[in-house]
């Protein structure tokens, strides 16, 4: 599934979301199998659009760094940025 950039980072923003709800409802509701699974599936989706994004476009955030040399500043800033 090939987004561009905008609509990577879009996906992402709401799956954080979606996985930190569904967190906080598992925290009562712990045998919720359906929500289990939910959050599950959400954490593999975000986890897929992720990886579509670092190839793309380079890591995430610093942690993310996982070349050899320091990839997190290659490329604009975000106020560098070209639109």
């Amino acid at each position: 599934m090939l987004m561009n950039r905008e609509r990577l980072l879009r996906r992402l923003q709401i799956l954080d979301f979606a996985i930190q709800e569904t967190a906080l409802f598992l925290n009562s509701h712990p045998k919720d199998k359906d929500a289990m699974q939910y959050y599950q599936n959400a954490l593999r989706e975000r986890k897929s659009i992720a990886g579509d994004f670092e190839r793309c476009y380079g890591p995430l955030t610093n942690r993310d760094n996982q070349s050899e040399s320091w990839e997190y500043i290659k490329g604009p800033w975000p106020w560098e940025r070209e639109d």
